[in-house]
């Protein structure tokens, strides 16, 4: 088994500056769905829409309460044949106390599998380096790549970076053949290319806050409106077709006496006054000492709006614009 030690943790770099790293996704989690009234539950569910999922595909989507509220984001694809949900390692628990809550009376079994094995590629000649491994990678045509005992998903932003579900004998081997070569970080490293790119982090604090537009899911891809019902769709409909949703996310980008603590507002400026707005999704370091926020705030701000830290005098924040289009 490898273990990384707090000495040896690279801090996180901008995508443009990452060298080939190896990243430990200990911050997330892989639950597995299967029985034979799986796609049907999950549809009843999920904002996405499941019976159109091949097994070359990812989605991006949200499991909401009755009142629109995500409780969490999910990225949901076929894993050994089984549909299989990446969310968030803090919210875990209670999404499983959810899901199998509302699947008594459907044939289904939601597991957590502690077994696998969830490891980030990222980083300079990463698709280079593991075509050394496999025959074929997934790309932005064909996102997910299925072998035997793996599972290789293909995400195009910032750059391009694989995310592999495998087995610890896989694991071990890629660090066996790639010391010396890749530089090895934890979670954090893939957080803040996941902030880079503008995906929705949703951990335990900030779960049933906010609505799946809040976080651009739509934009995503991670909401379909006409697939029918599902848990939270009466509002999340009302809330697109009477133009009621007033938040989005933003990419921040600036300086901090210390890391935003996810869950707490941030401050803007107004005349003279800074007055409290929106929500921290996710916040990082980076090493190049700036500090990178994920929050959610108001979709009219101004891009020359002066945001900062909650009382920090030293904070000041940018917006900095995402790859997709916002409203």
């Amino acid at each position: 088994m490898y273990f990384m030690s707090n000495s040896n943790i690279p801090i996180p770099l901008s995508s443009n500056d990452l060298p080939l790293t190896i990243i430990f996704l200990e911050e997330w989690t892989l639950i597995t769905i299967n029985g034979i009234d799986s796609i049907k539950y999950l549809q009843g569910q999920l904002t996405c829409n499941i019976v159109s999922l091949n097994s070359n595909q990812y989605i991006f989507a949200a499991h909401c309460n009755a009142q629109g509220k995500m409780y969490s984001t999910i990225r949901i694809f076929y894993h050994l044949d089984q549909l299989s949900l990446i969310i968030r390692s803090s919210v875990r628990d209670r999404q499983l106390e959810i899901l199998k809550k509302y699947a008594v009376f459907s044939k289904v079994t939601i597991t957590a599998n502690d077994n696998v094995v969830l490891l980030g590629i990222a980083g300079f000649q990463a698709q280079e380096t593991l075509n050394q491994f496999f025959a074929r990678l997934p790309n932005i045509l064909c996102p997910v790549i299925h072998y035997t005992d793996t599972t290789i998903i293909y995400f195009s932003q910032p750059k391009h970076r694989f995310l592999l579900i495998t087995t610890h004998v896989v694991r071990n081997y890629l660090l066996h053949v790639l010391t010396g070569k890749a530089q090895i970080n934890n979670s954090k490293q893939w957080l803040a290319l996941d902030i880079e790119a503008g995906y929705p982090i949703i951990d335990d604090v900030t779960s049933t806050r906010l609505i799946p537009q809040a976080v651009n899911l739509e934009l995503l891809g991670g909401i379909d409106f006409n697939k029918g019902c599902y848990v939270g769709q009466e509002v999340i409909a009302r809330t697109k077709y009477r133009g009621m949703n007033k938040q989005k996310l933003y990419f921040l980008i600036g300086n901090a006496s210390n890391i935003p603590v996810t869950g707490e507002s941030l401050e803007i400026k107004i005349g003279n006054h800074w007055r409290c707005t929106g929500i921290i999704l996710a916040a990082c370091q980076m090493a190049n000492q700036k500090i990178w926020v994920q929050a959610v705030l108001n979709n009219d701000l101004e891009i020359d709006s002066l945001l900062r830290v909650r009382e920090d005098n030293n904070s000041l924040l940018n917006i900095y614009p995402l790859f997709y289009k916002t409203l």
